[in-house]
């Protein structure tokens, strides 16, 4: 090859490589996609058995609500991953190790291990302030943390209880439809409060409120903060929507599982006449919830105050 070919050869090279710079800085930026459809934002709801993508509503059901726990929002790990664009084929599960792993093509691959705070994202370890957790045979994920790891910016609105994903490097999206479907859907199903942690229902739902007690149609009674006890429910008549009224307030600051045990054994009183003796359960920071019906008409749900509390068995 002469000197002249040579010359020729290496300036071409130079110029593919200056070509090609763009398209590289291009790849640093990964789209997220969900059902071959760009995610542009993600919103779960606590409380709600139902996620938003693109502020699309209705949105798409799930069997189970996000909750809040230690201040943090979990999610099953299933939705989550699906909502952030990572299909049911790349989210893996070790049942000895209780390891999750999501592993989406084009996507960190992101770790994590129920009852560690550790997460790991394309081998690094980030320190969590919680970790995954099992409820009623169910893996829910921190929302936030697991967004953050697989590329969202994530924010937290009070209003509604949303969780707020979109890509990172993108603009904040809009999300005042999906805000406006569930006010309006909240309004058909009865209206909550958020009171002391706890979701309290109000509204069209009340028959009346007395100072801090709230009385639903169905038959539930609330208490908050009054003497002893953080919150007394009284269920009276008893049916099946005041139970279930009475299960979502516990949800609401408790998780579905604590929830679920304390109105599965709150429902063995079937009859005014049916003796409840009282049982003790225990949330995650070892508050203490009594529930019993013994002697009395209905079924009397009492959270007590951490001063208050007995020590849950060891």
């Amino acid at each position: 090859m002469s000197r002249r070919e040579v010359l020729i050869s290496v300036l071409v090279l130079f110029l593919l490589a200056v070509l090609a710079l763009p398209a590289l800085a291009q790849q640093e930026k990964v789209d997220i996609y969900e059902n071959q459809k760009l995610v542009k934002s993600v919103v779960f709801v606590v409380g709600t058995r139902e996620y938003f993508v693109n502020g699309q509503t209705p949105g798409v059901k799930m069997d189970v609500a996000p909750f809040v726990e230690a201040g943090r929002t979990f999610v099953p790990v299933r939705y989550l991953s699906n909502a952030l664009g990572v299909e049911d084929k790349n989210i893996g599960w070790n049942e000895k190790a209780r390891l999750v792993t999501l592993k989406q093509p084009g996507y960190p691959v992101v770790e994590l291990v129920v009852g560690s705070r550790q997460l790991k994202s394309n081998g690094q370890v980030t320190n969590m302030d919680v970790s995954p957790l099992v409820r009623s045979g169910r893996t829910f994920l921190p929302a936030r943390w697991v967004a953050e790891a697989l590329g969202y910016q994530v924010e937290w609105d009070a209003s509604l209880g949303l969780v707020v994903c979109w890509p990172r490097g993108e603009e904040k999206p809009d999300v005042g439809v999906v805000k406006e479907y569930l006010e309006k859907t909240s309004g058909e199903q009865g209206s909550w409060v958020e009171i002391n942690g706890y979701r309290v229902p109000d509204g069209d739902l009340l028959r009346e409120k007395d100072g801090d007690i709230w009385n639903t149609k169905a038959g539930l009674r609330i208490f908050i903060g009054q003497g002893d006890a953080e919150m007394g429910l009284y269920i009276y008549p008893l049916n099946a929507e005041a139970f279930e009224q009475a299960r979502e307030v516990l949800a609401s600051k408790w998780g579905d599982a604590l929830a679920d045990q304390i109105i599965n054994y709150a429902m063995q009183k079937k009859t005014r006449n049916t003796p409840l003796p009282d049982k003790s359960f225990f949330t995650s920071n070892d508050q203490e919830i009594t529930v019993g019906g013994d002697g009395t008409d209905g079924v009397d749900i009492t959270v007590w105050l951490p001063e208050y509390s007995a020590k849950p068995p060891r």
